[in-house]
């Protein structure tokens, strides 16, 4: 049967390789065939469209520089004119030769589209009738013709210091009242001064003839005319559209932009391949088409193949409670996404753990816990929603492989989420009769540009999910590389505290554990406990162990309680701290009740018991002075072994306490079957006292239950005078919290007789 399922695979393998090869020749011949007539088109257009408006702009540079010289060939013409008309200053006739002259000017100016002529004498003054329009002009633009008018005054000097009759002519572009314009300049030579056949020539004052035009006006209406120029406007800034083009007009003397000219230019080339897109789109069409054809075809019976092959890796490699994928399949899929060739391709993969699991299985039997992992099964695919993959790895354990591109990254954090919340939600088992409350623990990797092996990425997820349930569960964390410096903090720590328990057992096995010389770093100290309405006296303390660590100072048991829980140390921790606790009990409390904590791990060891009744038999404390505090956590996790110790441990007159009622899985069964001495009323349910009904209602509650039950409850983190009062007021037997001592060093620890009590807190106590 193997051999012959592995002959089908390879078989099918063979088969739709075969069939992909097919479509290599017809896919790469008819892409090439179209992106080469596709991009010589383009080229061949943005080409020629790139030549016509070169040449555009080439033609109306030209234009632009005839237009200058015909403006000096202006100008000079009628300076000519001018100067047959400008009176003799000595002449009779001279006003009304000048009246003449103005007219003539007026004329020649309609005549030659000039936008004004400006007659100036040697030092640049307007020789004028008066007109006080002309004369602000010409104050307006004086300056900007400095340069051009001391070029031909020039011009004119050295032509007669050669003796040279000829006028002295300059034009360029410059701005003149904020336009581009064309001016020329231009001397005027008098017929006097030429002088009669063998004279004398008559020498005159020196006059110029200013005229100019602005582009904006006829020069651009001519230069749209002759060149074509599709909507020619001129605009001082560049402000073209889409389409247009824009022509920088550059001042002759020193280059500096003067204006632009827009048109809208005629492109050759992009109406060619505007003409040609719809048959090129029907050939694309017709190409496509055909190969469609051909696909469909061949993808007909690719799929009759690839549901047989499916079928038969669905057989091998599901799990056979969810139907999911397994670990097998699961590694299969993470390495094909590393052989992806995506260079933009990223793989996430997450671990998902379920919190609790074991106390329902235990609890409820295997059959829930079965129906319990397909129900959670079946809520993530909801929320995967067909992305990714979701396999199961065994047991309570389940891991989800998402291949992403680079840019979704981030987005899939949401579907972990969203898998939390799905999971926190309730769970009705056995038809409605059982109801289970469990989370998940999720840890995540990422993996862009396959930048580590499929073990690391695995191995990253396996850290991140660690550190969820260290975080306190119920919860998704992403590997980051400051987790590896914590885990390797966390192991060093671990070491340390497995080095320092053994100094301890060594100094036990020694005979030094009771001798006054021998100080372990890991001190116990104790919270006092008050009877409430009689704060003054003091029923007895809490023991509370500390690390006083070299390196990073005073540690409180949040920090390496749950190292010593997760590596099998707090057996022997958990018998140093009752040890110490019934030692210093003996001289520092006698005749007060000490509690001291015990872990659910440490209740589940062999012999807990037995070490317990040892202990307190070495040291000499009677053992109805001692109270054993637990949570309901270690209740759970094997009831019938918990009710068999503390059943033997109540016989022997140690009284057991309740810890944080109804924080977590709680039951009033077990307030019965357990034989609760103690219900000690949460802290979070205290601190709600000052702010909201609902604490002060549980609170209430608690205090009634534990004494209609004959049991005693002790109220912790009592810190204001208004929380006391209504603890006491609802009947709460014994009260803890900073209100009346925090925990201290056994050395700090000091008490009276019990109705005057003294308890000294010096500063350095923690």
């Amino acid at each position: 049967m193997l051999e012959h399922l592995t002959g089908a695979r390879t078989n099918s393998f063979f088969r739709r390789r075969n069939s992909r090869l097919i479509f290599v020749p017809i896919v790469t011949i008819g892409i090439a065939a179209t992106l080469l007539a596709v991009l010589a088109t383009i080229w061949a257009g943005a080409e020629s469209d790139v030549a016509a408006l070169e040449r555009q702009k080439a033609l109306v540079t030209a234009k632009l520089a005839d237009q200058v010289n015909q403006m000096a060939r202006d100008v000079a013409m009628v300076a000519a004119g001018y100067a047959s008309l400008l009176p003799d200053n000595t002449s009779d006739g001279a006003r009304a030769d000048r009246r003449e002259a103005q007219v003539f000017g007026e004329t020649v100016t309609e005549v030659f589209d000039f936008e004004q002529l400006l007659l100036v004498d040697d030092d640049g003054e307007l020789l004028s009738d008066g007109d006080p329009a002309i004369a602000r002009r010409y104050q307006w633009v004086r300056p900007l013709l400095a340069n051009l008018f001391s070029k031909v005054r020039d011009g004119r000097y050295q032509a007669a210091i050669r003796g040279e009759l000829s006028p002295s002519i300059s034009a360029e572009m410059l701005r003149l009242e904020g336009r581009a314009s064309i001016v020329a300049i231009s001397s005027v030579i008098f017929d006097g001064e030429r002088g009669e056949p063998g004279g004398m020539p008559t020498p005159r004052a020196p006059h110029y003839l200013i005229g100019f035009r602005f582009l904006d006006g006829t020069i651009l209406d001519d230069l749209s005319r002759e060149m074509g120029l599709k909507g020619a406007r001129y605009a001082r800034t560049t402000d073209a559209e889409d389409g247009e083009v824009a022509f920088q007009v550059e001042a002759s003397a020193n280059g500096d932009p003067i204006g632009v000219i827009i048109w809208s230019p005629d492109l050759p080339g992009s109406k060619v391949i505007e003409r040609l897109t719809p048959y090129l789109c029907a050939a694309i069409a017709v190409i496509g088409g055909l190969f469609l054809l051909l696909v469909l075809r061949l993808n007909r019976s690719w799929k009759e193949l690839h549901r047989s092959e499916q079928h038969a890796r669905e057989l091998a490699l599901q799990d056979v409670l969810t139907h999911l994928p397994n670990r097998d399949l699961f590694s299969r899929r993470l390495k094909e996404c590393f052989t992806s060739t995506l260079s933009d391709a990223s793989i996430v993969v997450g671990f998902i753990d379920l919190d609790r699991f074991k106390a329902v299985n235990d609890s409820f039997g295997h059959a829930a816990g079965d129906e319990l992992i397909i129900k959670a099964a079946e809520r993530m695919n909801e929320v995967l929603d067909g992305r990714g993959t979701l396999a199961r790895l065994g047991g309570d354990e389940f891991a989800i492989l998402l291949p992403v591109r680079r840019h979704e990254l981030a987005a899939q954090i949401g579907i972990f989420e969203a898998i939390v919340s799905a999971i926190d939600r309730p769970f009705a088992l056995r038809q409605g009769e059982v109801t289970a409350h469990i989370g998940c623990s999720i840890g995540i990797a990422f993996s862009t540009h396959h930048d580590c092996l499929p073990e690391e990425l695995l191995r990253r997820a396996d850290v991140a999910v660690y550190q969820a349930k260290a975080k306190g569960r119920g919860r998704h964390v992403v590997y980051d590389a400051e987790i590896e410096t914590g885990q390797r903090e966390r192991e060093r720590l671990i070491e340390e505290l497995r080095t320092e328990l053994s100094q301890i057992e060594a100094a036990s096995l020694s005979g030094r554990m009771a001798d006054a010389l021998y100080h372990s770093a890991l001190e116990v100290h104790f919270q006092t406990i008050h009877r409430a309405g009689e704060e003054h006296h003091v029923t007895g303390a809490e023991a509370l162990v500390r690390w006083r660590h070299p390196r990073l100072g005073l540690l409180s048991p949040d920090k390496f309680i749950p190292l010593a829980e997760s590596t099998g140390l707090i057996a022997p921790l958990g018998d140093y701290i009752l040890e110490q606790a019934c030692r210093i009990g003996l001289t520092k409390l006698q005749d007060k009740m000490i509690a001291v904590n015990i872990s659910p791990m440490q209740l589940r060891h062999e012999g807990f018991a037995d070490r317990v009744l040892t202990t307190l038999q070495r040291t000499g404390f009677p053992s109805s002075c001692l109270e054993l505090e637990l949570t309901e956590t270690a209740l759970v996790d094997n009831p019938q072994q918990a009710k068999e110790i503390l059943g033997r441990l109540r016989n022997a007159g140690i009284k057991i306490a309740l810890d944080d009622f109804g924080t977590g899985y709680s039951s009033l069964s077990h307030l019965i079957h357990f034989g609760i001495d103690r219900i000690k009323i949460d802290r979070s349910f205290v601190r709600l006292l000052d702010t909201q009904s609902n604490g002060a209602a549980i609170a209430a509650a608690v205090t009634s239950l534990a004494r209609n039950l004959g049991m005693e409850t002790t109220a912790e983190g009592v810190e204001t005078q208004g929380q006391r009062d209504f603890l006491i007021a609802i009947g709460c037997t014994d009260l803890q919290g900073y209100l009346f001592s925090r925990p201290v060093a056994a050395d700090d620890l000091m008490i009276g007789d019990s109705d005057c009590p003294q308890h000294a807190l010096r500063s350095s106590a923690s």
